[in-house]
């Protein structure tokens, strides 16, 4: 992927000094931190997933059974899962 950044000359200079510093061009050390942050991303979406579904658990009452949980799963995807028309 090819990608233009403007940035200030201030923040240019600063980047490809903290490139050289870690003895990268500059096109791959700004790849790597957008590499990492896009990780970060993932974990954080991952972490708040897994949060969410963990108070959604603790207010399901006891004696649920587990098909009655995933049958309520599948209820609320069909719910919001778009309807789709394929056309061939």
């Amino acid at each position: 992927m090819n990608v233009t950044i403007d940035l200030s000359e201030q923040n240019a200079v600063a980047l490809e000094a903290q490139a050289r510093a870690a003895h990268m061009p500059t096109d791959r050390y700004l790849a790597h931190i957008i590499e990492r942050a896009l990780q970060r991303r993932h974990r954080s979406a991952a972490r708040d997933l897994e949060q969410h579904l963990n108070d959604m658990a603790s207010q399901v009452p006891l004696e649920t059974t587990a098909e009655e949980m995933e049958a309520a799963l599948e209820e609320a995807l069909e719910y919001l899962r778009p309807h789709r028309s394929w056309k061939p």
